[in-house]
């Protein structure tokens, strides 16, 4: 009696287990790295908003501009300042009041095109000029330093 060269039944199924097996471990795998690559991207997305933020909040005053909106290319960062303490007079070298009226404030920065990313609280300091180039003659010239 001749044998064939062909698989069994059994031996088929038990191939297509093992077959089956091995590629839903391969699909979990794969789920679990796309998952982790979208999670990385909504992380690196989040730093680069934060780090804009940071930057954008030491070019701005908030005092002149307590609210706002900066636009990028594809995102926005928008700011609310609150004053934390009364709004005082600077001072002067070696005394006397400074040309400044300065004060604390909490900017808070939101993301109003992703909710998702968490908004950030800065304490910056605010401040306006009150006195004017020749305020600031007249109280050189007036201390008693030699010109």
């Amino acid at each position: 009696m001749a044998k064939d060269g062909g698989f069994t039944l059994i031996e088929a199924i038990v191939a297509l287990v093992i077959l089956s097996g091995s590629l839903i471990a391969f699909y979990d795998f794969l789920s679990t790295m796309l998952n982790s690559a979208g999670r990385v991207q909504a992380a690196a997305t989040a730093y680069d908003l934060h780090a804009n933020a940071l930057e954008l909040a030491r070019t701005i005053n908030p005092m002149d501009m307590p609210e706002g909106t900066f636009a990028l290319s594809h995102y926005r960062i928008h700011w609310v300042a609150q004053p934390i303490d009364d709004v005082r007079q600077s001072s002067r070298y070696p005394s006397g009041p400074g040309p400044f009226s300065v004060a604390l404030y909490r900017v808070t920065f939101s993301f109003p095109d992703d909710p998702g990313i968490s908004p950030i609280d800065v304490t910056k300091l605010g401040y306006h000029r009150t006195g004017g180039p020749a305020d600031m003659a007249a109280s050189v010239s007036g201390s008693g330093n030699p010109q």
